[in-house]
Order: structure tokens, then C-alpha cells, then sequence
């Protein structure tokens, strides 16, 4: 997690507001340094980064808002939205690599369980006689590997897998177009407009 950048210049003689607007101005470098790395939907520690970064923000907003006549509401609102959102792609980033990794464990659980069965079953092995004793030993066999194996499980987990993916997609997709809409809206100036920056 990218630490929050230092603020030069605070003056606790001078006041809440200047104070608070050397503050906020640092945070809102802080998201804006984002802004090219964020168009690669890979780039999910930049992403993380931006998420804390807008954390911070809404909090200072939260805390600050009481020093400005203007009203923070409106872009604090909008800054929650941007937040929510990059977490919700974060659960995604976080959950999709464990999934993955659990499905390693599964498969290598799998292969133990295949081969401790392959061994007791050669121990065990008689010469039959008939072939219907071949097949009574073939199906026992069978029965006691498909009761070994997690297919289903691995089913379910490969459809997670996919769920999560596909909805990170669509995540990523409502970010970049949120994002897009508030440089078009001028949410920069506006806020640091509002803050006296």
C-alpha cells in the first residue's frame, strides 16, 4: 500500500482552514497520480494505491468540511462512489488468486489420493481367474477414486473463478467510465475551487 504522501508547510498557529487546504491539496495530487497508470486494468497495485488514496481523501473531506462555507457533500459523495468501487475490483483482484490457489491444493490432494489408491490396490492385487473378477476389481477401484476426487468442487470453483473475472470486468469498465466522466465534469478544479486551493 502506497503511503500517503507528506504535507510541508502546516502552521498549527495559523488556523483550521489553511491548514486543511495544504492537507487536501496533497490528497488530491496523490489520487491524480494515478491517472495514467489506472488505464491498464493489470495494474491492480496502482489501483489499490488510487482506492486508499480516495479513502484518505473522503475522510479528510469528512473531517475538514466543517472549516469551508462551501458545501463538500457533493464531492464527497462522488469520492465514496469512486472508493466503493475500486474495493469492489480489490475483493475481485484478492478473491480470484485464492480461488486459484485453492484449486492447486485440490489437484494436488487429488494426485495424493490417486496414488495412495494405485499402491493399496497393488498391494492387494490377487491374480483372478475370470473376467467378471477383473471387473468386480475394476469397478471397486473406480468407486474409490471417483470418492476421492473433488470434481464438483473443482466445478464450482472454476465457475466462481470465471464469475469474478467477468464481474472485475465489468467493475473496471463502470470505474474507467466514472473516472472519464469526472475529468469531463471538471471534478478537480470544482473541488479545489470549493476548498479556496
Amino acid at each position: 500500500m502506497a503511503k500517503p504522501r507528506p504535507v510541508a508547510g502546516i502552521q498549527p498557529t495559523k488556523g483550521l482552514r489553511p491548514n486543511a487546504r495544504r492537507v487536501l491539496a496533497v490528497r488530491i495530487q496523490e489520487i491524480y497520480a494515478y491517472d495514467g497508470a489506472i488505464a491498464d486494468p493489470a495494474h491492480v497495485t496502482e489501483l489499490h494505491d488510487m482506492r486508499i488514496a480516495f479513502k484518505r481523501l473522503r475522510y479528510l473531506l469528512e473531517i475538514f468540511g466543517v472549516a469551508f462555507s462551501e458545501d463538500l457533500d457533493p464531492f464527497l459523495e462522488q469520492v465514496k462512489d469512486l472508493q466503493d468501487l475500486l474495493g469492489d475490483i480489490h475483493d475481485c483482484d484478492v478473491q480470484v488468486p485464492m480461488l486459484e490457489e485453492h484449486l492447486e491444493w485440490l489437484v494436488d490432494r487429488e494426485a495424493e489420493h490417486a496414488q495412495a489408491l494405485i499402491a493399496a490396490a497393488g498391494a492387494r492385487r490377487r491374480p483372478t481367474r475370470s473376467a467378471n473378477g477383473s471387473e468386480r476389481a475394476y469397478r471397486r477401484f473406480r468407486g474409490e477414486l471417483q470418492d476421492a476426487l473433488r470434481g464438483d468442487e473443482r466445478v464450482g470453483i472454476h465457475a466462481l473463478i470465471a464469475r469474478r473475472r467477468r464481474e472485475r470486468d465489468e467493475l473496471y469498465a463502470r470505474f474507467l467510465e466514472e473516472w472519464r466522466r469526472l475529468k469531463r465534469e471538471r471534478f478537480r478544479p470544482r473541488l479545489e475551487a470549493a476548498l479556496g486551493l
